[in-house]
């Protein structure tokens, strides 16, 4: 269980804050439920609304979106912060920016070995695809058949 877990520390000084963010995280693998809970969250920041680049001025704005989905994610993700981690406090972005890095790259291990395993290369010891064989499921990827044309034949009247 100890690999789903990462602890990592940031050295971040703000001219913003005038202050010098020094600390500890330990960010966890995100599952099933907690990657819903994370959308979830994200809707909740941005209002129901949404980013859209093909209609400019119908939702969000790309940077607002972004921040919202930083803080859903760090805020799903973080099982452990340092005292100063308060995002109604600290003002300057690079400090959120940082530390969702962090984050953003441990979670990329995982897909790198998933996407490792699927090609037929070699695996780091402890890390795995994450799927069952022949389930279908391609967490990090499109979406596979399951059972192929048999669904859509058993929805046709």
């Amino acid at each position: 269980m100890d690999n789903l877990l990462h602890t990592f520390s940031v050295d971040v000084y703000s001219e913003q804050d005038a202050t010098r963010y020094q600390g500890t995280f330990t960010t966890k693998k995100l599952t099933i439920k907690t990657m819903t809970q994370l959308g979830v969250r994200r809707s909740q920041l941005c209002g129901g609304l949404h980013y859209d680049e093909d209609n400019p001025g119908q939702g969000l704005d790309a940077t607002t979106y972004s921040i919202n989905s930083m803080i859903a994610h760090l805020e799903v993700s973080l099982v452990d912060v340092p005292i100063w981690w308060d995002l109604d406090k600290i003002t300057d972005i690079s400090v959120l920016s940082e530390v969702y890095k962090e984050v953003a790259r441990f979670e990329s291990n995982f897909s790198r070995s998933r996407n490792a395993a699927q090609d037929g290369r070699p695996v780091a010891s402890g890390q795995g695809s994450g799927q069952a064989q022949g389930s279908g499921a391609n967490v990090g990827g499109e979406p596979q058949p399951v059972v192929g044309g048999e669904v859509q034949a058993s929805l046709e009247p």
